[in-house]
C-alpha cells in the first residue's frame, strides 16, 4: 500500500471553520494515517452504496480527485461540504442535547495494487488525533476507535481510464449519522433492509443450519440454533453479522461435542459475499416467516414438545442404548417418572 496524496482539515462546527492542517510531527502524521488507512482500506465496510440519482456535487468531487484535477481545491471544498451538512445535522440535534464532535477530516488516495486505488475519505476525532501525533496521548487508541465514519470507494485503473467499482462506508458509532451518507455524501443503499433481512436469513438457513438439521447427531443443536436463529433475526434493531457470529452463534455451547463452533463462525464470515448481502442493516422482522421450532419427533406415535429453551439441556436429556442396540432417552422429570411407572403397573 503506497499514499499517492492525502490531505488533512479541522472542521469544527462550533467557531464554523474548515482549516487545513499542517504540522511539524509529519513522522507521527503520516504513521497515523498510515495506521488508519491500513485498517480503513482493508475493511469492506458495513454496507455497499451507489451515488444518488441526483447527485451532483459529491460525486462529481470524487470523480475530480480521482483524475488528479486541482486535488487540494477540491479536498477544499469537500471539506466546507461536510461543515455544511453538519451544522444542517447539529440544528437537527439540538433538542436532544447532543453535539457533534469537531472533527480531522482526513482525504487520501491509496494505491493498493498496479490497478487497484482507494479514496478514503474519514473523519476522526480531533482532539484525540492532536494528542497521539504529539506524542501526548498515554493510552493509546486502536485505530478502529479513533474512527468516527469513513468512506472508501475502489477505483479500478487500467493505465487509460478509473473506474469506481465498490463505495463502501462504516460507522465506528452504535447510531448511525444519517447526514454522513445521505447529506454529505449523497448515497444510497445498494439492496434495501428488506431485502438484505430475506436474503441472509436465507443464507443462514442454507449454510449453516439446514446441514446439522440433516445429521442426526446434531438435531438438538440444529433447534437450539434455529430457535436463537429466528429470534434474532425476528427482533427489532440492527443485524451485524460479526454479532450474530460472535455471540448468537459464537457463545452456543454444543450437546454434541463434536460439533465445531469456530467452524460455523468461519462459514458465517463468508456468507456476506458470497450471497450478497450487507454485513451491518437495519432488520425487517416481518419478512422471515418461519416461527420457532419446538418439536421433536420421538416416534410415529409422540413427539416431544419444547416450550422455551432449557437451562441445562445435558442435565435433563441423556441418551442411552441398551444390550441389544436399542436407543431410548432419558429425560429428567418427576411427573414423567410417575407416569413411566404407572404405565409399567
Amino acid at each position: 500500500m503506497e499514499i499517492i496524496y492525502h490531505s488533512l482539515f479541522k472542521v469544527d462546527i462550533i467557531e464554523q471553520e474548515v482549516l487545513l492542517q499542517e504540522f511539524a510531527e509529519n513522522d507521527n502524521v503520516n504513521t497515523y494515517i498510515m495506521e488508519l488507512l491500513e485498517n480503513v482500506s482493508d475493511n469492506e465496510g458495513d454496507r455497499e452504496y451507489i451515488f444518488e440519482d441526483s447527485s451532483l456535487t459529491m460525486k462529481t468531487f470524487i470523480s475530480q480527485f480521482i483524475s488528479g484535477d486541482e486535488r487540494d481545491v477540491t479536498c477544499g471544498k469537500i471539506a466546507n461540504r461536510l461543515l455544511q451538512e453538519e451544522t444542517k445535522a447539529q440544528e437537527k440535534i439540538a433538542h436532544l442535547k447532543k453535539q457533534i464532535h469537531k472533527g480531522v477530516l482526513i482525504i487520501s488516495y491509496v494505491k493498493m495494487t498496479e490497478t487497484e486505488n482507494k479514496v478514503v475519505i474519514s473523519k476522526a476525532d480531533y482532539n484525540e488525533f492532536i494528542e497521539e501525533i504529539s506524542g501526548n496521548l498515554s493510552s493509546g487508541l486502536p485505530t478502529k476507535k479513533k474512527i468516527f465514519k469513513a468512506f472508501i470507494a475502489n477505483v479500478s485503473n487500467d493505465g487509460e481510464s478509473s473506474d469506481i467499482s465498490k463505495l463502501v462506508t462504516f460507522d465506528s458509532n452504535t447510531s448511525k449519522a444519517a447526514y454522513w451518507v445521505k447529506d454529505f455524501l449523497e448515497l444510497e443503499e445498494v439492496r434495501d433492509d428488506e431485502k438484505n433481512t430475506l436474503t441472509a436469513y436465507n443464507a443462514v438457513k442454507k449454510d449453516i443450519l439446514n446441514p446439522l438439521r440433516r445429521k442426526k447427531e446434531y438435531k438438538a443443536d440444529w433447534l437450539c440454533l434455529s430457535n436463537a436463529t429466528i429470534a434474532y433475526f425476528r427482533g427489532e434493531g440492527e443485524f451485524d453479522i460479526a454479532h450474530y457470529r460472535d455471540t448468537i452463534i459464537g457463545n452456543y455451547l454444543p450437546m454434541e461435542a463434536s460439533l465445531e463452533i469456530d467452524k460455523l463462525k468461519e462459514k458465517i464470515t463468508k456468507l456476506p459475499d458470497k450471497y450478497k448481502f450487507d454485513k451491518i442493516f437495519t432488520k425487517k422482522p416481518k419478512v422471515v416467516k418461519d416461527k420457532f421450532k419446538n418439536t421433536i419427533q420421538l416416534s410415529e406415535e409422540m413427539d416431544l414438545i419444547i416450550k422455551h429453551d432449557v437451562a441445562n439441556p445435558k442435565r435433563t436429556f441423556k441418551a442411552h442404548t441398551d444390550n441389544e442396540g436399542r436407543k431410548y432417552i432419558a429425560i429428567l422429570s418427576d411427573e414423567g417418572f410417575e407416569y413411566a411407572q404407572k404405565q409399567q403397573g
